[in-house]
């Protein structure tokens, strides 16, 4: 998945809290998962629930929300720490999150907390903490007037695992908050390290040694898998303005030659004729022969055909230089948001115009690349170039 790009150790968290509840509900071990303190720990001495409370929800919903959770908050945090930092903060805050649930748990033991709930609530919240702190508002809105900004369905989220089970819950969600307010000061900590002679320092200080990290990156990685990159648009937006077409002058309207310069090369449709370059006239325009592909012309020919072309696509493509271009990038903007594509067949003026400047391709091929760009000429015209070069 796209999605999980530079962000490895968030996709091995969920997959791992995945896979131990969906294995813990199939085991039937669901019992064996909470943190309580009578009589699990003081009578039967059972201190290894403390290590494996955190790995695994003991519920759907739970299991569902803290899923998504992760996966809204953890992986811009990730992206911003990088993959050693992130996962050294995922350990520190886990440990201290623990500690700071045990503590409370002795302490109001006799005011009715019992236990403590399954599940990694203390990274979530820990990481909710840095996300609130780190990744900045991208845009805000409102609801029956109500201003909200892009991080409100995260805490949302949050806030459904926060309730979800009165008081534990809250105790433990919590303690993930404080600590992640403690990661981002310099609060000391006593955490044991070889390297620093130092025990009290920064939470923030703190790092996996590079050797035990190396190592479980080669151990992982081939599990967990690499994601690929998100494929990026290659489709022009209203108002996306083209770097060739910013020495054009304030006021005046954009040429379709200047619009598409940049996707066509813009050094070979803006130079000057030369010695070599043949000059288009108003009586002989310079035009392909018929049966010479563009790709084998040379190259100043090939610029001069490109324009000629263009400039014919702007003469037939609408009522100024730059109605064909923007009523085409709009039009194929509303068909991507509306889903409509293309609802009519192409004129045969528009198929005319094409079969004309390219006599070698056939009507099928003319046909489809107008329906490809929303019956813009101007933009077929430029298709159809770059699949002949």
């Amino acid at each position: 998945m796209s999605g999980f790009q530079n962000a490895s150790v968030t996709k091995g968290m969920m997959m791992l809290l995945g896979i131990s509840s969906l294995t813990v509900s199939l085991l039937d071990v669901k019992p064996y998962l909470h943190l309580q303190l009578v009589p699990h720990m003081t009578k039967y001495h059972q201190f290894w629930r403390i290590v494996i409370h955190p790995l695994a929800f003991t519920n759907s919903s739970e299991l569902l929300m803290g899923l998504v959770l992760l996966y809204t908050v953890g992986i811009p945090i990730e992206r911003s720490f990088g993959p050693r930092k992130y996962a050294s903060f995922v350990l520190v805050s886990s440990l201290v999150s623990t500690v700071f649930s045990l503590m409370a748990l002795v302490f109001l033991h006799k005011f009715g907390l019992r236990y403590i709930p399954a599940g990694p609530y203390g990274v979530l919240f820990s990481l909710l903490w840095q996300h609130y702190r780190i990744i900045p508002t991208l845009y805000t809105y409102r609801i029956l007037g109500i201003e909200l900004s892009d991080k409100a369905i995260a805490w949302m989220q949050a806030c459904i695992l926060y309730l979800s089970d009165i008081p534990a819950s809250v105790l433990a969600a919590s303690s993930g908050l404080l600590t992640g307010y403690l990661y981002r000061t310099d609060t000391l900590i006593p955490l044991p390290s070889f390297r620093y002679r130092r025990l009290l320092r920064p939470l923030k200080t703190y790092r996996i040694p590079l050797s035990l990290y190396s190592l479980l990156s080669r151990l992982f990685t081939p599990l967990i898998g690499e994601s690929t990159a998100p494929r990026r648009a290659n489709r022009v937006l209203p108002g996306q303005i083209n770097s060739t077409s910013s020495a054009l002058r304030p006021g005046t309207a954009p040429s379709l030659s200047s619009l598409l310069a940049g996707r066509l090369g813009g050094a070979n449709l803006t130079r000057r004729p030369t010695a070599t370059t043949p000059v288009q006239t108003e009586d002989r325009p310079v035009t392909p022969p018929v049966g010479t592909p563009i790709n084998t012309a040379t190259p100043s020919r090939a610029a001069a055909i490109r324009q000629t072309l263009l400039d014919r696509a702007a003469a037939t493509s609408g009522n100024g230089p730059g109605a064909g271009s923007a009523r085409g990038a709009v039009g194929e903007w509303v068909s991507d948001l509306t889903g409509r594509g293309s609802a009519r067949a192409p004129t045969e003026e528009e198929i005319g115009a094409l079969s004309n400047m390219f006599p070698n391709l056939s009507r099928e091929v003319i046909v489809r690349a107008l329906q490809r760009n929303d019956h813009n000429t101007a933009q077929a015209v430029e298709a159809l170039l770059q699949e002949g070069s």
